[in-house]
């Protein structure tokens, strides 16, 4: 995999392109969990791909392929481009010209609906505040992490209830900041992570290799593509299994963890 550095002219181009088999274009960003999960099969199925990293406050490219501020998109040869990832993961698996179907069909498991409905709120928290301080490419620049924060509210300390996005487009930007760096240095939620969530997402884990006890498959694409982000929390403590389930899917899908960012 070769990592494409963008021209001056072009300094925006910052979330993934992703290039499978020679020519086939896919825009993604490393922040987004959607981008995550439609990144994966291309791991999976090991199709020959690039990296371009796209601002995060770039609208003229996504809007310029399908006519909005969207990702991931991926645009194969003679196709128009296509905006969903599980379309894209779906599309990829089926295609045999990258080798059979690496999936299996999701289960339909309720205990995993939940726990993604009541805990990502949880986990969004915590990484959304670190995003603002890691490396990452789609966040490289400031007009990219102002709009990141323009566009995701926080939690009202006061309330613990999140503020809706008419009530945030009224904060001034020092008002959303502080709340970021209020939240980032709030060490409750890391608490609720170790002592609630974590061992939760233990225990529903089959084995180190997948969530569901048929094998690998479309639940652990949409597990995966959420946890990964639970490896930016410094002192989140993983159990056995999940951090070795996290450490082979990593593996399985060519996308590294953010351990090495973590604060």
């Amino acid at each position: 995999m070769k990592m494409a550095i963008p021209s001056p002219g072009r300094r925006r181009l910052l979330a993934p392109l992703l290039r499978g088999w020679s020519s086939t274009p896919g825009y993604l960003g490393d922040l987004c969990p959607f981008c995550t999960r439609a990144r994966m099969i291309f791991g999976l199925k090991e199709i020959p791909h690039r990296l371009i990293f796209m601002s995060y406050d770039d609208a003229e490219t996504p809007q310029g392929l399908i006519g909005k501020k969207l990702a991931p998109i991926l645009h194969l040869p003679g196709e128009k481009p296509m905006a969903e990832s599980m379309e894209i993961v779906q599309k990829l698996d089926a295609d045999a010209r990258w080798g059979p179907p690496r999936l299996l069909p999701a289960t339909g498991r309720p205990d995993l609906a939940e726990f993604d409905a009541k805990h990502w709120p949880t986990i969004r928290n915590l990484v959304h505040t670190r995003f603002m301080h890691a490396p990452l490419p789609d966040l490289a620049l400031r007009s990219a992490r102002d709009y990141f924060v323009e566009r995701h509210p926080l939690e009202d300390p006061a309330t613990n209830i999140r503020v809706s996005q008419d009530v945030w487009n009224r904060y001034d930007p020092a008002q959303k900041r502080a709340l970021y760096e209020h939240h980032l240095s709030d060490e409750s939620r890391l608490g609720h992570l170790n002592e609630e969530v974590l061992p939760i997402f233990e225990k529903l884990l089959h084995s180190e290799e997948a969530v569901s006890a048929p094998g690998l498959g479309f639940d652990d694409v949409v597990l995966f593509c959420r946890l990964r982000y639970v490896t930016l929390v410094k002192g989140a403590q993983l159990g056995a299994k999940a951090e070795a389930y996290l450490e082979s899917m990593s593996r399985k899908t060519d996308i590294p963890l953010l351990t090495r960012m973590a604060m």
